[in-house]
């Protein structure tokens, strides 16, 4: 996998800028047209394509598209977490080649110099960004999504807000009727995550829970109505997915309905 490579080269012979401010260290590297952002460690925080910046490079973010399975006229996308605007790159293009219809893409971002470093590096196109806690802007908006996406990765209970207080009920209730809420997580127990699992099932009408070969995390799509189940072909020959995809799908190694 490309994440698994690039960790590799993540050096001070790669960086090509380094931004410090406060207590946020953001570190730049690129190679044979990849760029990515560390957050000052090797923990890489995003890939992306130089020559064509709309590619989803991320098994994570490519399982993001699973929300355009959906049979609908119109899209509304609320993003909690910018990273390098992968996500937001990839769809705006989708929408300008009118293969999907966005109606809305909001995105929230707690660190402004993250959203500085990704309009300058990352070819963040415009649009509905706002610098606030996702957690907390969660409370503060009437406005309902089809399709809310989360980038959060948690090694321990005391950091993994989603099985604290009514997170998930919050979610619930930002999403439309046929919502969903596709996100990435990192099982740090088992516990946690049938836990995480009992917590969504009381929320959603149906569970899809994505696993890889070569990366611990998984990839969960938390439905309120009743879906098909998720069959990779379909995925991958769908128009929209194959035109910011490259090898999509190479990587899963099960899919679980629940």
């Amino acid at each position: 996998m490309i994440i698994l490579e690039l960790e590799r080269l993540t050096d001070i012979n790669h960086c090509i800028a380094v931004i410090e401010s406060n207590d946020t260290k953001l570190c730049v590297y690129e190679v044979d047209a990849l760029r990515w952002l560390t957050f000052g460690d090797a923990v890489i925080q995003g890939v992306m394509s130089v020559a064509r910046p709309e590619l989803l490079l991320s098994p994570v973010s490519q399982l993001f598209l699973m929300c355009f399975l959906q049979d609908k006229p119109s899209y509304s996308v609320l993003n909690l977490g910018l990273g390098t605007g992968a996500v937001e790159r990839a769809f705006h293009y989708l929408h300008e080649k009118q293969l999907i219809n966005l109606s809305t893409m909001k995105s929230i971002e707690v660190s402004p110099e993250v959203k500085e470093c990704v309009q300058r590096f990352f070819h963040l196109p415009s649009g509905d960004i706002e610098i606030a806690d996702a957690l907390s802007y969660l409370n503060t908006i009437s406005q309902q999504y089809d399709v809310i996406l989360l980038d959060f990765c948690f090694d321990n209970a005391e950091d993994d807000f989603m099985l604290q207080g009514d997170f998930l009920q919050q979610v619930s209730n930002v999403l439309g009727d046929t919502g969903e809420l596709l996100f990435n997580y990192c099982p740090y127990s088992e516990a946690a995550l049938e836990n995480l699992l009992k917590l969504l099932k009381s929320n959603f009408t149906s569970i899809t829970l994505v696993e890889f070969f070569d990366l611990k995390n998984i990839i969960i799509k938390a439905s309120k109505s009743s879906c098909s189940l998720f069959d990779l072909k379909e995925f991958q020959a769908c128009p929209a997915i194959k035109a910011v995809t490259a090898e999509v799908g190479t990587g899963i190694q099960k899919i679980y309905h629940f």
